[in-house]
Formats: C-alpha cells, sequence, structure tokens
C-alpha cells in the first residue's frame, strides 16, 4: 500500500494558511509521496482565487476598516470566506503519483470527503465538477490548481457559514444587491451547524484519516526544514501587494453556488437578476414598466426572445422592448446553463 503523509497544522494566519499548501507543492518532487494538510485560520478573511482582482470583487474600503486580510490563494475558483469555524483540507500529489487530470482530482478528492461526510451522518450529493450538496444547499466547495510538480486541491469544511462577514465585503453596487446577496447566501449555503450535525471536535478529521485509510498508509509527519522553507519563502510572495485594475469573474455580479448568480446593471434603469439555470428566479428594475416585464418572465427559460415578446405585449416601445432584452442577455451572457441538471451522485 502506498503512503499519504498528513500534516496536522494547527491554527495558522491567513497567509500562512494559504502558504502551508502552496510552500509545500513547490517543495515536493514529481516522485515524492502525497500529502494531506488540515489547517484552521485563526481569523477571517477573503481569499480571492487565483484569476481574480480585489478592486473589482471587493468592498476594499469596509476591508480596510475592519483590517480583514485579503489573500490571493493559489487555487483557482471565486472569491470565499474562511474564518475559525472552517476546517481546511489540502490534498498535494506529486507528479508520479497524481491523477491523470484535474477532473480526475476533483473525482477522487470529492470522492474522499463524500464518504467522511457519510461517517459523521451527514447525506451529500455532488453537484457539477467541485461542490457538494446537502438537503439541496451547498455544503462544500472546492478548487485545484498545479503548483510546482504537484496537483493541490483544496476544500473547506462549514461548521458555520458567517454569510453577513461575506456578504459585507463584496463589492455590492447598491443596498439592494447587498440585502439580496445575503438572502440568497441563506436560501443556498448551508453549515453542518445549519444542517443540525455539528459533530464533536476532531470528527471529521477521525473520519477523513479513517476513508483515506482504506487506500493508503496513513502517516502523521511535520514538514521538514527545506519544506518549511518553502512554505516561508510562499507566505512572502503572498503578502505581495494585490494585482489590481481586472474586472470581476463574473461580469456584473457574484456566482452563489453552481447554477445561480446574482446580477445588477447599473447603466441605466437599474436591473438586479437572480439567474438560476437558464431561468430568473428573482428580478426587480428601477423603471416599472421594465420590472413588470420583467416579473411576467420569472421561471421561464430565457431563450426565443421571452424579454422582448413580453415588454412588447406589456406596451413597451419597439426601442424599449429591445434594449431590456439586450441588456439582461447582456448580463446573463456565458453563464452555465442548465448545470444542475448534471449531477452526479
Amino acid at each position: 500500500m502506498s503512503c499519504l503523509h498528513l500534516h496536522e497544522a494547527g491554527w495558522l494566519t491567513p497567509y500562512a494558511l494559504h502558504a502551508c499548501y502552496a510552500g509545500l507543492a513547490e517543495s515536493l518532487s514529481e516522485d515524492d509521496t502525497p500529502w494531506l494538510i488540515s489547517a484552521r485560520a485563526d481569523r477571517g478573511h477573503i481569499a480571492l482565487g487565483a484569476s481574480q482582482y480585489a478592486d473589482a470583487e471587493l468592498n476594499l474600503a469596509y476591508c480596510r476598516m475592519r483590517r480583514i486580510p485579503i489573500v490571493q490563494r493559489p487555487l483557482g475558483g471565486g472569491t470565499v470566506w474562511v474564518d475559525r469555524r472552517q476546517l481546511c483540507l489540502f490534498f498535494i500529489f506529486p507528479r508520479t503519483s497524481a491523477p491523470a487530470s484535474h477532473a480526475a482530482l476533483f473525482d477522487l478528492c470529492l470522492g474522499l470527503l463524500k464518504d467522511a461526510y457519510a461517517r459523521i451522518g451527514v447525506e451529500v450529493e455532488r453537484v457539477g465538477g467541485q461542490d457538494l450538496w446537502h438537503a439541496g444547499r451547498k455544503l462544500l466547495g472546492s478548487g485545484a490548481a498545479t503548483i510546482g510538480r504537484s496537483m493541490v486541491f483544496g476544500a473547506s469544511i462549514l461548521e458555520r457559514f458567517d454569510a453577513a462577514s461575506f456578504a459585507a465585503c463584496v463589492d455590492c453596487p447598491s443596498r439592494g444587491f447587498e440585502r439580496w446577496l445575503g438572502d440568497c447566501l441563506s436560501e443556498s449555503v448551508t453549515d453542518l451547524e445549519a444542517a443540525g450535525m455539528l459533530p464533536y471536535e476532531g470528527a471529521f478529521e477521525e473520519a477523513l484519516r479513517a476513508v483515506c485509510g482504506s487506500r493508503w498508509a496513513v502517516t502523521t509527519q511535520r514538514p521538514e526544514a527545506h519544506r518549511l522553507a518553502a512554505m516561508s519563502a510562499a507566505e512572502l510572495a503572498l503578502r505581495e501587494p494585490l494585482e489590481m485594475g481586472g474586472r470581476r469573474l463574473v461580469r456584473g455580479g457574484i456566482k452563489i453556488k453552481r447554477g445561480t448568480y446574482l446580477l445588477e446593471d447599473t447603466t441605466g434603469p437599474w436591473l438586479r437578476l437572480l439567474w438560476r439555470d437558464g431561468r430568473l428566479v428573482r428580478a426587480a428594475s428601477g423603471d416599472k414598466d421594465f420590472d413588470a416585464v420583467l416579473q411576467a418572465c420569472l421561471a421561464c427559460p430565457l431563450d426565443d426572445g421571452i424579454i422582448y415578446e413580453q415588454g412588447r405585449l406589456h406596451g413597451l416601445s419597439l426601442e424599449s422592448a429591445r434594449t431590456l432584452a439586450q441588456r439582461v442577455e447582456a448580463l446573463c451572457a456565458g453563464l452555465e446553463p442548465q448545470e444542475c441538471a448534471s449531477r452526479t451522485a
């Protein structure tokens, strides 16, 4: 049986948390043993995805005022809130032992986490490529990257998700958008406490170790001196000034969970849309006529020119109906349609 080294890193500062897996991955040769790191952040912070820009995604003035650290993590995906009530887990596979692709990496690691949840009595289902849901709400999201000669998978076990702190850090174009964001997070994301299944301290770690033990010989190990040095170097790099000046990862809004986006356009009479799997499930506008059209389109597939047609039926001029349709289509362009139809057990 092959080996898996387990590093229980304990409580770490936000920068040290993300440097821990990044530095360890950089230090590994392609023939080294895989690692699993477990750690907790000693304070709440924002972790930006690798391709995001802080000034496009966040309310920087608020973050500075509250002294909330912002870390540009090496892993992909969107903005996440990380704090003391989350157990952070990172699998690191050097090239020789790594799965054949990032898709295979997600298959392996999410399968292990799903089995660990089952051991503590929590039923989850995999939705899309990177999420685990419980009772129709997102319980876990994950990200991955190739760092050095290793593939890295990361996820957080949400014991309690502080939706309010996260929402306050997001760059919201309006107070209405911020209110809707809070509503969306409450409806779409859950945690072990909300599910009434918060286990005793260390229970998930025990469950995951048992699951991993059926596949590898798991040995607890502290990284050697040169690997600790690589972590320190990675932390220095993460503390460099954040790159600014780009655009949002999601044009006009934010991804709430797989298949669900909150969007707003303020270039004319404001439009605010909650988009789920190719349909509007909530919508509003500062223009009462536009608003009436949007209400008529709720729960209908956004195809075949429905916005334009409803605009004409509600008495909008040809130009106004076309303008509304174009603005909605521009906001929703590029979103992933019907993604929740492809669930894997």
